[in-house]
C-alpha cells in the first residue's frame, strides 16, 4: 500500500490555518521549486499522491511522469494553463482548481479591483509623480491626470464573471460603460465593439486565453476612431504585442496596463526578452507581475475553497 503524501512548494505560501488543515488529511512533503522536487529520491517520489501547484512552475509531462502514482493537481486559480491537461487526462490525473467555479467566484472581486487601479495608475500618472517626490520635487504640474473618469466612458470586452463584477464596482466611477461579449451572435458582437472602439476611453480586456489567442490584433478589431488606454487583467496570450507596440509607437493608443504578459505559464519565459517589458520605459506601459487575485483575504478564501476540494475527494 503506498503511503500518500502531498508534495508542496514552498512558493504557495498557503495561509498556515489551511496548510494545517490540509497536513492534518495527508502528510506533506515540502520542497523549493521543480528542481528541487527533481531531486527527490524515487522512493518519495513514488508516494506523492497529490501535489499543490505553484503557478511560477509549469508542471509538463516530463515532470509530472517522474511520480508514477500522482492522482490530484491542486491549484487555487482560475485557470491552469501552466498544467499539461493533456497529460493529466491521459494518465487519469485530476485538476483540481477554481476554474468554471463560477458561483464561488461571483464573490471575489479582487482582480476586478485591480483593473481599477490600473486605469488609475496609467491615466493618473501615479508612478512618475511618486517618483518626483522621492527625488524631493514637489510640484503637480508635470504629472496632469488624462481625464476625470466620470467623463470617461469604459469599455469591456468579455462580459463573464469578471467583467460583470467590473461593471458592477464601476457604475458609479465612469459616465458610460459598454461591453462586449463573443457569446453574442456575430452581427450583435461585431456591432458591441464598433461601440466601444468609437467611445470609450479606457478599454478592459476580460477574455479567457483558450480560443482567444492574439484576439486584441489588427484583424478582429473595428477601426479604431479615438485613442484609449487598454487594459489587460485576461491572459497575455489575448494580446498580439507586435500590433500593441506598433499601436504605441504611431501614438494611435494612449498607454498598456497590464498585469499579465505573453507566455508567463512556459516553462523557458524570461521576462526580459518579452516585447512588452523590452518597451515599457519608450511608451506609456505600466505592468503588474500578475498580482489581480492577490489580496490575502481572497487567497484565503481560494486556498479553502480547492483544500475542501481535495478533502472531499479523499
Amino acid at each position: 500500500m503506498i503511503n500518500r503524501k502531498l508534495l508542496y512548494f514552498l512558493g504557495v505560501n498557503l495561509n498556515i490555518h489551511n496548510l494545517k488543515k490540509l497536513g492534518s488529511k495527508i502528510k506533506i512533503v515540502k520542497t523549493k521549486s521543480i528542481i528541487t522536487a527533481k531531486k527527490l529520491n524515487s522512493n518519495i517520489k513514488d508516494q506523492i499522491f497529490a501535489m499543490y501547484c505553484d503557478q511560477n512552475f509549469c508542471y509538463n509531462s516530463n515532470f509530472l511522469k517522474q511520480f508514477s502514482n500522482i492522482k490530484y493537481l491542486i491549484s487555487s486559480t482560475t485557470a491552469t494553463t501552466f498544467i499539461d491537461e493533456k497529460f493529466c487526462k491521459k494518465k487519469k490525473i485530476k485538476i483540481i482548481s477554481l476554474e468554471n467555479d463560477k458561483k464561488f467566484l461571483s464573490s471575489i472581486t479582487s482582480t476586478a479591483e485591480h483593473t481599477l487601479g490600473l486605469i488609475l495608475m496609467i491615466s493618473r500618472n501615479y508612478l512618475s509623480s511618486i517618483k518626483s517626490v522621492e527625488s524631493k520635487k514637489f510640484n503637480r504640474r508635470p504629472y496632469g491626470g488624462y481625464k476625470m473618469l466620470s467623463r470617461s466612458n469604459l469599455g469591456i470586452i468579455g462580459y463573464g464573471r469578471l467583467g460583470k463584477i467590473l461593471k458592477n464596482i464601476s457604475k458609479n466611477i465612469f459616465l458610460n460603460i459598454y461591453h462586449a461579449d463573443k457569446k453574442n451572435n456575430k452581427k450583435v458582437f461585431k456591432q458591441q465593439l464598433k461601440d466601444i472602439f468609437e467611445n470609450c476611453d479606457f478599454i478592459s480586456l476580460h477574455i479567457p486565453a483558450k480560443e482567444n489567442d492574439n484576439f486584441f490584433n489588427k484583424k478582429n478589431l473595428p477601426q479604431m476612431k479615438k485613442k484609449f488606454f487598454l487594459i489587460n487583467t485576461s491572459r497575455g496570450e489575448v494580446v498580439d504585442e507586435n500590433f500593441l507596440i506598433s499601436l504605441l509607437k504611431n501614438n494611435k493608443i494612449l498607454g498598456y496596463g497590464t498585469d499579465v504578459l505573453k507566455n508567463e505559464f512556459s516553462g523557458n519565459f524570461k521576462i526580459t526578452k518579452n516585447r512588452i517589458y523590452k518597451n515599457r520605459k519608450k511608451f506609456n506601459i505600466l505592468i503588474t507581475p500578475h498580482i489581480g487575485g492577490s489580496t490575502i483575504d481572497a487567497w484565503n478564501l481560494t486556498e479553502k475553497r480547492v483544500i475542501n476540494r481535495f478533502i472531499q475527494n479523499l
